[in-house]
């Protein structure tokens, strides 16, 4: 699976606390095989929120990443908390 950075995932991930970048990183590299097995327990939580194709995985308790899926490549579109997903996806 290819994963594909957008600028603003880039910049949320930046103004992350340190360890909170390692647990998005660590997400990071448990999304494929998430992706790859819906139903099975990756700890990463994912679930479809919009209907255009986007998806959420956990990360820890209080982060979010927020990514569309076409074909092989996963889109990182944003990282953040749970309000700050529902303003992103009601700008969609």
């Amino acid at each position: 699976m290819r994963i594909v950075l957008t600028e603003r995932f880039q910049s949320d991930v930046r103004n992350l606390a340190a360890a909170e970048r390692t647990a998005v990183f660590e997400t990071l590299l448990a999304l494929p095989q998430g992706i790859g097995k819906p139903h099975a327990h990756t700890g990463i939580g994912l679930r479809k929120i919009h209907r255009s194709g986007i998806w959420e995985a956990r990360v820890g308790l209080g982060l979010r990443i927020v990514f569309g899926v076409e074909e092989s490549t996963a889109k990182l579109l944003v990282v953040g908390t749970h309000n700050e997903v529902a303003r992103f996806l009601k700008s969609l």
